[in-house]
């Protein structure tokens, strides 16, 4: 057991469910970069459009606002409007100015598992598993924001995301260091509702802040619950990560989890889960490390054969992440 756990700590790479072509400055027309690390394990939400297209021109509005009040926020959920007739960049960038548009716009680009369109505007929206979840106008906005918004309960974010990623704000910047799941952050929630109470726009801010810190609790608890009857080991990772970020809320999860934490079976497959997430952010970018990383998640899916105890649906879910990751490496 120690063995395995040891080597767990020893991968490092990334394997992310979608991803994009052309992803470059070149194409790059205005609003935020966007990074294939950005991409990996998170949902994604597109929109193709074309420059001089009615239809296109009458949904940006919503789409627009909806990046603005929820998607620029959410740390979940990355958004690119593509403009899929490559028109000349100096028109499509007069055009997104002259209509204060500022979200991320492309061109050229090939996103592994899109859906087929038979014309513009179109959207749809992939889960962090890489599945469509959605697709068809855009300006359909509750189908659309319904569909990010389950798109979005797939992600978990790494135990080092600040639960301010994603969050644009001007006020409160402290708040960016401090709420890190993983670590106490009760005291800067009672500091942030004090500042709520104030008002304006700092007050706004620290109320929209705590707003993502409360439903980042709600669904971290609800998550560790669903999980626990058939895959206690997610339950366990999930459930450390809540009790340390919010220590007086747990006693009862606490409790739940109890004997998941005594079973070292368990505590096993809790550690790949949590090895996996953290090597999403160290990707291996060279032949050589791709090569070395393959060795190593062979060697471990090999040991994961030889573990006993283990659930059988929780042994079969982690086995298969560390799969689908040693294959995204050949």
């Amino acid at each position: 057991m120690r063995t395995l756990v040891l080597l767990f700590a020893l991968v490092a790479a990334s394997a992310g469910a979608v991803t994009i072509e052309n992803l470059t400055d070149a194409n790059h027309l205005s609003g935020p970069s966007v990074k294939q690390a950005d991409v990996d394990g998170k949902a994604l939400a597109v929109v193709r459009w074309g420059l001089g297209c009615g239809p296109c021109a009458r949904a940006m509005p919503a789409i627009s606002e909806f990046y603005d009040k929820e998607m620029k926020k959410d740390a979940r959920v990355v958004f690119i409007a593509v403009e899929s007739w490559n028109r000349p960049k100096d028109a499509v960038l007069d055009y997104l100015k002259e209509n204060d548009y500022a979200f991320p716009v492309y061109q050229r680009l090939a996103i592994a598992g899109e859906p087929k369109a038979g014309g513009v505007p179109f959207a749809y929206v992939l889960n962090a598993k890489g599945e469509v979840v959605w697709q068809g106008h855009p300006g359909n906005r509750t189908f659309f924001e319904n569909a990010v918004e389950e798109a979005a309960k797939t992600v978990v974010l790494s135990p080092d995301a600040a639960l301010t990623n994603g969050l644009a704000f001007e006020h409160n910047k402290d708040m960016a260091r401090r709420l890190v799941p993983g670590r106490n952050i009760e005291g800067a929630l009672m500091q942030l509702k004090s500042r709520a109470r104030r008002g304006g726009a700092a007050g706004e801010e620290a109320a929209a802040i705590l707003a993502r810190c409360e439903t980042w609790g709600t669904e971290t608890e609800a998550a560790v619950r669903e999980a626990l009857a058939t895959m206690p080991s997610k339950a366990l990772m999930l459930g450390r990560l809540y009790m340390r970020t919010l220590p007086t809320k747990a006693a009862a999860l606490k409790a739940d989890l109890a004997a998941a934490a005594q079973d070292p079976a368990t505590r096993a497959l809790a550690s790949a889960r949590q090895t996996l997430d953290a090597t999403r952010a160290k990707p291996a970018t060279t032949p050589n490390a791709r090569k070395q990383a393959l060795t190593r998640a062979n060697l471990m899916l090999a040991r994961l054969d030889k573990l006993e105890g283990a659930s059988e649906a929780d042994l079969a879910d982690v086995r298969a992440q560390w799969q689908a990751y040693a294959d995204s490496l050949k």
